[in-house]
């Protein structure tokens, strides 16, 4: 089997891990992946961990140029072939803004598609991707609640469950120790930017009384919910760090003792899976959409997200360091149960084998 992963800017610079898991994950079944990526300046600089060179896209561009843009591509894949169809049984779009061009560069190659719904607000564009009859087309959601509106979306005979994963490390993560400065991560992509305020306001006062936390937040909340201001008002410079491309230092946010989540969009993150697998303790704001949150019995729920609720749950982690380890061991468990990373690459070949099968069926004897 041959398949092509086609993902977008946005995802790829937010989800990076995802994409290189899938493309190990693949690669040990057997399964031969190339990368296709949009030309970006903060792509090339980011260095994906891939066994052979992504090949680049034009994602800017006229929709009347779209097909022309594909077939580049496309020629690029079978090595300029003059009929590239059959090179290639699997096309796998990340990211929304490459939905349409996936779906026209599998149409040359005659392959499957299959479409990441890795956040609610994607079922929108699903329907506006007008999929044919003879489309051989797949939505793949990491939750079951996102099934709900593709299926009133009516594209319900289309959608396959296929759960992310984490990388569990061997033992979990000491967290709240002596040894080492406690720390806190705020991680967000500060688009609820009154909802960021309130928890970092929140967490702020928590630290009043635990004066030997450090506080760090990605540069995405920083900047959209304006907290440099607020940092030098609390007057925290001191304990505050911006993690810029926090991609890049997702090691780094993982040795924190707690995260703090305060995202309610039904998007779905690797990094709070991440974080769960390694036995974090974790407050999260209440997003039923996101399973993990509401299923794992060590995630601490804010239901109404005030500035005081924030504070009062994360005074009581920093309290209760017992309580936190065994909160974090708590979440570790359900990702092992549950989250694992190989439990999604079986999901994604299931997919891909369904849309293979499917070919089979309808190709002439």
């Amino acid at each position: 089997m041959r398949v092509l992963i086609l993902v977008d800017a946005r995802f790829a610079i937010h989800e990076r891990a995802l994409v290189e898991r899938v493309l190990v994950g693949l690669g040990n079944e057997g399964i031969a992946a190339q990368v296709v990526l949009p030309k970006d300046r903060q792509l090339e600089e980011s260095g994906f961990n891939l066994l052979t060179e992504p090949i680049w896209y034009a994602d800017r561009g006229l929709s009347l140029t779209r097909h022309i843009r594909a077939t580049q591509v496309a020629r690029q894949v079978t090595k300029n072939s003059d009929n590239p169809t059959g090179e290639i049984d699997i096309v796998h779009v990340f990211g929304g803004s490459a939905w349409a061009m996936g779906r026209e560069l599998a149409r040359i190659l005659d392959a499957g598609m299959v479409f990441e719904v890795w956040r609610a607000g994607l079922i929108d564009s699903a329907k506006a991707l007008h999929l044919e009859d003879d489309d051989r087309a797949l939505f793949l959601v990491p939750e079951r609640p996102f099934e709900t509106g593709l299926t009133k979306a009516g594209l319900g005979h289309r959608v396959q469950l296929a759960q992310w994963g984490a990388q569990v490390p061997t033992e979990p993560s000491p967290i709240f120790h002596d040894q080492k400065q406690r720390s806190i991560v705020l991680m967000s992509s500060g688009r609820q930017k009154d909802q960021c305020i309130a928890a970092f306001e929140g967490i702020a006062d928590a630290l009043e009384s635990h004066d030997d936390v450090m506080l760090f937040a990605n540069l995405e909340v920083v900047e959209r919910a304006d907290f440099w201001a607020r940092v030098n008002n609390r007057k925290i410079e001191d304990r505050f760090t911006i993690i810029d491309r926090s991609e890049d230092r997702r090691d780094l946010v993982l040795r924190c003792d707690m995260m703090v989540y305060p995202d309610t969009l039904h998007e779905e993150r690797t990094l709070l899976l991440d974080a769960m697998g390694t036995s974090m303790a974790i407050i999260a704001g209440n997003d039923e959409h996101i399973l993990p949150i509401k299923e794992s019995p060590g995630i601490s729920i804010v239901d109404r997200p005030s500035r005081g609720a924030w504070a009062e749950k994360v005074g009581q982690c920093l309290s209760d360091p017992q309580g936190a380890r065994e909160a974090g061991e708590a979440s570790r468990e359900y990702v092992m149960k549950h989250r694992r990373v190989g439990m999604h690459i079986a999901s994604i070949l299931d997919a891909y084998q369904a849309l293979v099968d499917d070919q089979a069926t309808i190709e002439p004897a």
